[in-house]
């Protein structure tokens, strides 16, 4: 007789008794996969056409034809990260799942191989995946609903800039260097384009690289990249203090753009708020105890028409320190700072500027323009995403050819769920990458065949989801080839 668990002793299905099953562990089954949702990539593949795209954009990598193309190589290295492997040795660990790697277009190659082809990428080659990608983004775009695909390809593009260190622990990589925070780093410089979701252009250099020298590159590259996708729209860039430079503003408005950049506190511009009328600041947009106002003040030699946004917010005493490391007071006036820590005041302002180009003639114009740059969350969704969902979070190897492409192996992971969601979307959101994993990738299987045909046998209510995944793929196949 069994013996009933005492966790529960009634079964879900009524008038029968739950028993525990005693299972022992029996021989391996090779026809068993745990990332049997890859059907879903190769799928994906065959719909938008992503390995001959990347083909296209990267060219040969290799005298002999013969092996792995740059685009099966570049596809096998971001499907190694989308199933969470987070070093070069994951390239084995897939390859020992024979069912699994057998769902994809191309074999996986073995890590020793994956590195020597990832240095064969050079710069060239990586922007390349950037060609790619931006034709694969507006092919799945092609998928959406004609109002939205108007809204996002016809509507203002906005392109987010930033960057982000990836801290190592060995001086013998290269291309790293210990930055300003005092880290073993390298640096992710990326333009992420905000209504499609997508990675446009990136670069990974050194840890003290500065945006406001890398950046005009990327600039042209990331409008290149928006005209290719099918975006007819005006291009908005934004960015923080560290891509503040005249420069920058000229490439923008040289490419026909309008940018919000952030500004550093200085001595003209705590000048110019002082100058500022009570009656003058506006109430911002879902920011309590939070004024914008536009300053009489522009910074020398930028291109004309630059204006200058303040916000300030309200904060009691309480929440101010006198340390000089505190963030939030080093946003305070000194004057101001001093007052309230002496005891004299009980409440100061702190204060942010957005350098901006844009027609803001109206007072909601001006609180519409400082929340949307307030917004600008999703390039920062992306280096978390790629860093605990795509193993950005270090780099794995002492090249820096080769961790340029584990760079981009995250990178394109991120527009693979990306892509996967525009045509299949899962709930309501956008799901981050270790979701998209645990939901639709990492999922159980057992390969069968039935009448010469092959299937995959999920549990139940992986198979209800997969299922449905995989026939809104397929109907978006034949919408793109109408």
């Amino acid at each position: 007789m069994k013996t009933i668990s005492r966790r529960r002793t009634a079964s879900v299905t009524p008038g029968k008794r739950w028993s525990r099953i005693n299972a022992q562990v029996g021989e391996s089954d090779a026809a068993l996969t745990e990332n049997g949702g890859l059907l879903l990539v190769a799928e994906l593949d065959r719909v938008l056409g992503i390995t001959a795209a990347l083909d296209a954009g990267i060219g040969p990598v290799k005298e002999r034809d013969r092996g792995l193309s740059g685009g099966e190589f570049a596809l096998a290295m971001a499907v190694v990260q989308l199933t969470g492997e987070d070093q070069l040795v994951g390239f084995d660990r897939l390859r020992a799942d024979a069912v699994g790697e057998g769902l994809l277009p191309a074999p996986v190659p073995p890590s020793t191989t994956a590195a020597t082809l990832a240095a064969r990428f050079g710069q060239d080659e990586r922007e390349g995946i950037e060609t790619a990608c931006a034709q694969l983004t507006g092919r799945a775009l092609a998928a959406v609903p004609v109002a939205e695909r108007a809204r996002i390809l016809s509507g203002r593009v906005t392109i987010d800039l930033d960057a982000k260190d990836i801290e190592v622990f060995s001086t013998r990589k290269e291309q790293v260097i210990r930055s300003y925070k005092g880290e073993i780093a390298g640096r992710v410089h990326a333009a992420h384009w905000a209504q499609a979701g997508t990675v446009l252009v990136a670069d990974l250099l050194d840890g003290r690289s500065d945006g406001r020298t890398h950046s005009p590159g990327q600039i042209d590259r990331a409008v290149d990249a928006v005209r290719a996708a099918g975006a007819s729209g005006r291009i908005l860039f934004q960015g923080d203090s560290g891509y503040y430079a005249g420069k920058v503003a000229e490439k923008i408005v040289a490419r026909g753009g309008l940018f919000r950049l952030g500004v550093p506190r200085g001595k003209a511009l705590w000048r110019a708020v002082a100058a500022v009328h009570a009656d003058d600041w506006i109430d911002t947009v879902d920011y309590p105890d939070a004024q914008v106002a536009l300053l009489d003040y522009a910074p020398a030699d930028w291109p004309d028409g630059t204006k200058v946004i303040a916000r300030r917010v309200r904060y009691d005493a309480a929440a101010l320190s006198a340390d000089p490391r505190s963030r939030r007071s080093r946003t305070v006036g000194k004057d101001q700072l001093a007052l309230v820590l002496d005891g004299i005041e009980d409440t100061a302002y702190a204060y942010s500027f957005i350098a901006t180009n844009e027609d803001l003639d109206l007072e909601e114009e001006i609180a519409q323009a400082e929340w949307e740059f307030r917004r600008r969350t999703k390039i920062e969704e992306l280096f978390r995403d790629t860093a605990y969902g795509a193993g950005l979070n270090h780099l794995p190897s002492a090249s820096h050819a080769v961790n340029s492409m584990w760079m981009w192996g995250a990178l394109l992971a991120y527009n693979l769920s990306a892509w996967l969601q525009v045509l299949a979307p899962i709930g309501g959101a956008r799901r981050r990458i270790a979701t998209v994993r645990r939901l639709l990738v990492r999922r159980a299987a057992r390969l069968t065949s039935t009448a010469r045909r092959d299937e995959l046998r999920f549990a139940p209510a992986a198979a209800q989801l997969i299922a449905a995944t995989l026939a809104k793929i397929r109907a978006a196949r034949t919408l793109l080839a109408a």
